[in-house]
């Protein structure tokens, strides 16, 4: 993961008093008005590792063009204990006064925007993004306006507030397929993951046309067989982050989890958890190009070794930017944007980003991480005006896919 050593870290740590789990929230830098991340809840989560997401989410603003810092916090904490919403609520009770002033939380592992927002209320907070108002001049009314297109419906029956962040990993799939001189109509990709984030990547996919013909969850993988088509209607129809156990089929066949990194495939999506790919297991890899949407997917020591076989690896703070350009989408123009206006933003904007990363490394002869972590470096947004702020829209309302 690239470095970010050029600012020291704010650094909160939590210890509760009732059951003495340890917690975190990390601000990568001062610089900016606005600094925004999620949440998590996970066993074994520590206080570096925290870091190192939090720097991650810099990345993802600057690549973005944002002059936002990136954060991350998050609970040492077993996501199916009966006490996850009270250990949640005296964490965020703690951290309280920088959601109010200038962190913009969103969900993360294990956390859900609708939960995180519950707890806010009951906090007495308006939002868990309300430092957005501050930072934009924006009063809470105007504000709570705005952040009410989240709510609104985007493709089919998902709200655009739980599609944004697999819509965006979806257009840089897609539009690493243009890179590659690839339709995106009748694409072989399969997706490892079933959690929110591999859905909405999975739903905004089909809407383009692409073929899904494996899925991995934290058990299993279903892998099509030759000229059928998963139940994917049925699939997504189901709740939860396991793919549901179905009659046995003709139609695929169920295999081990580790099963996914090695289809036949022109993309495969990484949409879990970290360190997936690693040094151990990157020459298995059969996908032309990996989208890794998770926070930080692929170890430095995997994306080297996948360079040199020629498999191109989007670094996973450009995959996973979804949520952050989602938010310029959002509070840039200067006039309520519709929810598939929204859209139409991420799609341009991955797909320019994606562009220029991917020219860049194949000028420069270096891996797609080191060429987005130059263009970083290069690039810093300026830190005056408002955070989220991009030209109006032109008339033309092109269909997001």
């Amino acid at each position: 993961m690239p470095q970010n050593n050029d600012k020291q870290p704010f650094i909160f740590e939590y210890t509760d008093p009732d059951e003495q789990f340890k917690g975190w929230l990390v601000i990568d830098g001062s610089e900016n008005s606005l600094c925004a991340g999620g949440m998590r809840v996970q066993p074994g989560l520590n206080r570096e590792h925290v870091i190192a997401m939090a720097r991650n989410m810099t990345m993802k603003m600057r690549i973005c063009g944002l002059p936002i810092d990136g954060a991350k916090c998050g609970i040492d904490y077993l996501p199916e204990a009966p006490g996850k919403q009270a250990a949640m609520t005296r964490f965020m009770a703690a951290i309280k006064p920088h959601i109010e002033e200038r962190y913009s939380m969103g969900p993360d592992l294990n956390t859900t925007m609708d939960e995180l927002e519950e707890i806010a209320h009951a906090l007495g907070i308006p939002s868990i993004k309300m430092a957005i108002a501050k930072a934009q001049g924006l009063d809470i009314p105007s504000f709570l306006a705005r952040y009410a297109v989240l709510s609104q419906l985007a493709i089919g029956t998902w709200a655009l507030g739980r599609l944004r962040a697999g819509f965006g990993v979806a257009m840089a799939a897609t539009a690493t397929l243009h890179w590659l001189g690839l339709p995106v109509k009748g694409a072989r990709i399969t997706v490892q993951g079933f959690g929110n984030l591999a859905k909405a990547a999975i739903i905004a996919l089909c809407e383009a046309g692409a073929t899904i013909n494996a899925i991995a969850d934290a058990e299993k993988c279903f892998v099509v067989e030759p000229g059928q088509e998963l139940p994917l209607r049925e699939l997504l129809s189901r709740p939860g982050t396991l793919l549901p156990t179905l009659p046995d089929s003709s139609v695929f066949r169920i295999e081990e989890k580790q099963a996914i990194l090695s289809q036949e495939c022109d993309l495969l999506i990484l949409a879990a958890v970290e360190n997936v790919v690693t040094k151990e297991n990157a020459d298995i890899i059969k996908a032309k190009a990996i989208i890794p949407g998770a926070n930080l997917a692929i170890t430095p020591e995997g994306e080297e070794v996948l360079f040199a076989r020629g498999v191109v690896a989007l670094p996973s703070f450009v995959a996973g930017c979804g949520g952050s350009l989602s938010m310029n989408g959002l509070f840039g123009p200067r006039q309520t944007p519709s929810p598939h206006r929204v859209l139409v933003y991420i799609k341009q904007a991955m797909s320019a980003i994606v562009q220029k990363i991917l020219a860049k490394s194949s000028v420069e002869h270096i891996n797609p991480t080191q060429a987005a972590t130059l263009i970083c470096q290069s690039e810093r947004p300026s830190a005056k005006g408002r955070p989220y702020s991009i030209e109006e829209a032109s008339s033309a309302s092109p269909s997001p896919p």
